[in-house]
Parts: structure tokens; sequence; C-alpha cells
């Protein structure tokens, strides 16, 4: 599995040596937009035959991105597309474990290096679709949020001096990212509309569908959720300038 990044990175490579020699052929474009991560899990239980276990609930969430493309057109109706991708993603967390109660986000945040095959349906409509695989660098990861401790749940009738100093709500912001992998792959699949605004100026709306490969989890030991095991799947709404 470790081959998959070094043969995605060879293909940037390469792609970046037919850039060089064509240089007046490449049409340049800056997209933006949002994102909406799709929860790899819905819940994940722990020990689910015993009353108050460990559970945790993931839903899914906003954030946003930012690229620079370079299109390298092949022919009239077929191109090459790849460049550079800053994207935050993030994720709704509900964690429950006895008498403690955790709701917050997970974010990630990754630059991205694509490379997709685009292809047009015809000339007269102006709806392409492209995919191919994606390299990505981890830059961050944070877990965010409001930790409620509920002692009506503690199975005692004599007040704990363990739990007596804790405040019924506590707010937790750590960083994660030792516990994620520092590269991810996998597939994206896009399709956009373009709109002439002028002569070589189209102005571009897009959906991309990120699917991750790799199980990006490296520990669990320190986060506010049960994961051990997890995968990012999102989409990309957006707009773009191409010239």
């Amino acid at each position: 599995m470790k081959l998959i990044p070094f043969i995605l990175f060879l293909s940037l490579l390469s792609t970046g040596e037919i850039l060089a020699q064509d240089l007046k052929k490449v049409n340049y474009q800056i997209d933006f937009g949002t994102t909406l991560s799709m929860p790899y899990k819905k819940t994940i239980e722990v020990w689910p035959e015993l009353e108050n276990h460990p559970e945790t609930n993931f839903s899914a969430d906003w954030g946003y991105f930012f690229e620079m493309i370079l299109s390298v057109p092949i022919n009239s109706r077929n191109s090459i597309l790849t460049g550079l991708n800053y994207s935050y993603f993030s994720t709704k967390i509900n964690d429950r474990n006895g008498s403690f109660e955790h709701r917050g986000t997970i974010s990630n945040s990754y630059i991205t290096l694509p490379l997709m095959f685009k292809y047009r349906f015809s000339e007269e409509i102006p709806v392409s679709i492209a995919s191919g695989p994606y390299l990505s660098f981890l830059v961050g990861a944070k877990e965010k949020g409001y930790t409620h401790f509920d002692s009506s749940k503690l199975d005692t009738d004599t007040p704990d001096p363990i739990f007596e100093p804790l405040e019924p709500t506590q707010e937790y912001n750590r960083d994660v990212k030792e516990n994620y992998a520092s590269t991810d792959y996998g597939l994206a699949i896009q399709l956009d509309y373009e709109i002439s605004v002028r002569e070589k100026y189209n102005i571009l709306l897009l959906t991309r569908f990120n699917y991750g490969l790799k199980d990006v989890i490296t520990s669990n030991l320190d986060t506010q959720n049960t994961a051990s095991y997890w995968k990012n799947y999102s989409f990309m709404f957006g707009a773009g300038f191409k010239f």
C-alpha cells in the first residue's frame, strides 16, 4: 500500500514535465467553495451490552476549500487537471461515556495534489466530468467542544471526592495531529459547468466527491471519540474562474 502515494507522486511529476513542454496551451483555474464531510461511520459503540456504555455519534459538517488548478488540453473535449488544493474539513461529534458527554467537532486540514482526466460531453453543452487520484498531506487536526458531566448517573449514594471538583460543563480544545496519518490518498470525481464570460475567460460551477482509500487514524488514545479506523469522504461545492 505504501507504493500508492509513490506512484501518485511520480504521476504528478510526469504531468509537470508535460506542462513544462507546452505551457502555451495551459489554462489556469482558481476555485473556492465549501466542503461537506461525510462520516465514515455514523455510530461507534464499545461494549453495547453494558448500561451507559461508550458510544460516539458522528454527523456531517461544513468546511471550505481553495485551489489553483492547471488544465492541459489534449483536444477540444479532453484535458488533464492538476494543481494545488487547500481544504478544511469538519465533522460533528457527540461522545457519551458513562457520566461524561462530549459535544464538538473534529477538524482536519490538508494540502492536496489532484490528478484528474476531464471529459466534456459535447462542444455545444459546457458540462464536463473529471475523475482521478489525489494525494493529500495533513496540515493540522483539532478537536474542540464542550464536556458535560452528569453526576446523577453515578451509581453511588455518597459524593465521590474524585468528581466533586469537576465543573458540570468544561470546554476543550486540543491538537490531535499526532493521532492522524501524515498523508491520505483516494479517488475524486467531479462534475462542472462552464459559463463563458468573454473570449478565453470562463466561470465554472463545480461539485466534487472525494473517496478516501486510506485509514487515517494512527491512535485514538488522546481523542474524545472511540474511532480507531477512519477514512475521509467529502463533497466539495464551489465556483471558479478559468483563464
